[in-house]
């Protein structure tokens, strides 16, 4: 199905309400658009205002200030068509969790108005394919939090709709799911779909994106190809440290004059430097062998680095200004 050059564009979105007696702003003039056939990764931390955005975008939420466009129209003059067009899986989707597993799956495709005995067919494919034939039955308020999660990735999956947005799709689970679920995303992308992708996890989504979004502190820092945005952070290395046990604060102090540290797991640090600067912080962790650091690596920067990059440019503009 044609949708036209850009599926979605976005013009100085806003969001502001009232918290008590404060005014919040929980995304501040965004301008994008999203082009047909291709993965947009959403990324940012929790709190981004990603969640809100994406909510202005299937008209569940009318900016403040800004306009959405779906196709060439306005989103909250035509919720109905956009509803029609967009599959959209909330984090925490509740509506469902009264039916059975494969009634859930089957309901959503008839309410996109599959034929039934096409929507049960597309429910038992989909079952089969999570592993969860054997759960059909069950009520989806009984299934633990990871299967939940695959059921609502179902739900947008049912029905082929062109547009397919997921917010934190793989979280809760296990990294074979994961697996599957990615593969399943692309696959539906190869078919045509226009994929919106939310995400705080971005050393996975820098395998399946075309383009990246970076939000934070309600504000898109940056969108462009992956390839052109890690050029952001090309003339820096990775160092990939591990600690002593309970010492990685001592480390990261150590080190975080040199650049940019990051926390990455209980005993492990990140440090994105300069390149100019990575023989210097080689030669203090050979010197200082009363460091806490176990082992050490050096490797090209990734997507997360160029988040963590453009980020913490932000906070340097935020705080200077």
């Amino acid at each position: 199905m044609r949708l036209g050059e850009y599926v979605y564009e976005l013009k100085g979105v806003s969001q502001v309400y009232k918290k008590g007696k404060t005014m919040v702003t929980a995304n501040d003039d965004i301008s994008l658009t999203i082009r047909e056939g291709e993965i947009l990764g959403v990324l940012g931390p929790n709190g981004a205002g990603k969640s809100t955005l994406i909510k202005q975008m299937v008209g569940q939420l009318k900016p403040t200030k800004g306009q959405v466009l779906f196709c060439g129209e306005d989103v909250m003059k035509n919720t109905r068509h956009v509803s029609g067009m967009v599959a959209y899986y909330a984090q925490e989707p509740h509506v469902l969790s009264a039916l059975k597993v494969h009634e859930a799956l089957s309901f959503t495709g008839r309410l996109r108005g599959m034929p039934a005995s096409e929507a049960e067919k597309q429910a038992k494919e989909l079952l089969e394919q999570f592993d969860m034939a054997d759960v059909r039955n069950k009520l989806l308020k009984q299934l633990s939090g990871g299967q939940k999660r695959l059921i609502g990735i179902g739900t947008v999956l049912i029905g082929r709709s062109p547009v397919l947005i997921f917010d934190e799709p793989t979280n809760e689970l296990d990294p074979k799911k994961r697996r599957l679920v990615w593969n399943l995303i692309q696959e539906r992308n190869r078919e045509g779909a226009t994929i919106i992708l939310v995400t705080h996890n971005v050393l996975e989504a820098e395998q399946v994106v075309d383009r990246a979004a970076v939000i934070n502190h309600g504000r898109l820092l940056a969108i462009d190809h992956v390839a052109t945005l890690k050029q952001k952070v090309d003339q820096r290395l990775k160092f990939e440290l591990t600690t002593e046990n309970g010492r990685r604060a001592e480390a990261a102090a150590a080190l975080h004059h040199y650049g940019i540290v990051q926390e990455s797991g209980e005993n492990r640090l990140l440090l994105l430097v300069e390149k100019n600067v990575a023989g210097r912080v080689l030669e203090y962790i050979i010197d200082h062998t009363e460091l806490p650091i176990l082992e050490y690596a050096v490797v090209p920067p990734s997507l997360e680095d160029v988040y963590f990059h453009i980020d913490d440019l932000a906070m340097k503009e935020v705080s200077a200004s």
